[in-house]
C-alpha cells in the first residue's frame, strides 16, 4: 500500500486502528477505528471536543457500530429501528444478548474494511492535494470525512460534525504549509 508516505503520528494511528478493532472485536477494520485511533492524537481530540464528542462516547459508538452485520439505513428504509429492537431483545433477554462472543484474536493483521480502505485512499488524494510528501493525522481525517461523512456525523454524535471537523482539518493544514 502507501504506508511508507504516512507520518509517523499517521503510522501510529493506524496500527491503533488496529488494535481498537481488535479490543473491540471486529472482523475488519472500518472508518470508525480510524476516528478513534486519530482521536489519541491531542489535537485532533480537541477537534473532536470542540464538536461535542468525548473520546469515551465515540469509543462506545464505535463499539456498537463494530457489532452490526446489518445495513441500518436499509433495515430503516423498511421500517425498522434496529436501536428499538436492540432494546426489546434486551429487556426481554438481558443486555448484551445480541452481542457476539468474545473473539480470540490469534495476531496477525486484521483486514481492512472497504470504508476504511476508501478512507486511507482518500487520504493520499488530500496529502497530494496539499502538496504533502507525507500523509499525516489531518490529512486522514480529512479521508475519513471525505469518504464517510455520515458515519463521522453518527459516530461523533453530532449533526453536521463532519463539516465543523472538516473545516478545523483543512485550518490545521493552511497553518502548517503558511
Amino acid at each position: 500500500m502507501m504506508f511508507e508516505r504516512f507520518s509517523r503520528q499517521a503510522r501510529s494511528a493506524v496500527v491503533l486502528a488496529q488494535e481498537e478493532a481488535r479490543d473491540l472485536h471486529s472482523e475488519r477494520i472500518k472508518a470508525g477505528h480510524l476516528l478513534l485511533a486519530l482521536a489519541s492524537d491531542k489535537e485532533v481530540a480537541a477537534a473532536f471536543a470542540d464538536v461535542g464528542c468525548e473520546v469515551a462516547n465515540l469509543r462506545g459508538r464505535v463499539a456498537r457500530d463494530s457489532d452490526q452485520e446489518f445495513d441500518t439505513e436499509a433495515l430503516a428504509s423498511l421500517g425498522i429501528d434496529i436501536d428499538r429492537v436492540r432494546a426489546s431483545v434486551e429487556l426481554h433477554f438481558g443486555e448484551g444478548a445480541l452481542d457476539r462472543p468474545a473473539r480470540r484474536w490469534r495476531g496477525g493483521h486484521i483486514p481492512f474494511h472497504r470504508s476504511a480502505k476508501k478512507s486511507l485512499e482518500c487520504s493520499l488524494r488530500e496529502a497530494v492535494w496539499w502538496g504533502s510528501k507525507d500523509i499525516d493525522v489531518w490529512h486522514m481525517l480529512l479521508g475519513v470525512i471525505r469518504a464517510e461523512p455520515s458515519t463521522v456525523d453518527d459516530l461523533i454524535g453530532a449533526d453536521r460534525a463532519h463539516e465543523r471537523l472538516r473545516q478545523t482539518a483543512l485550518r490545521k493544514l493552511s497553518e502548517r504549509a503558511a
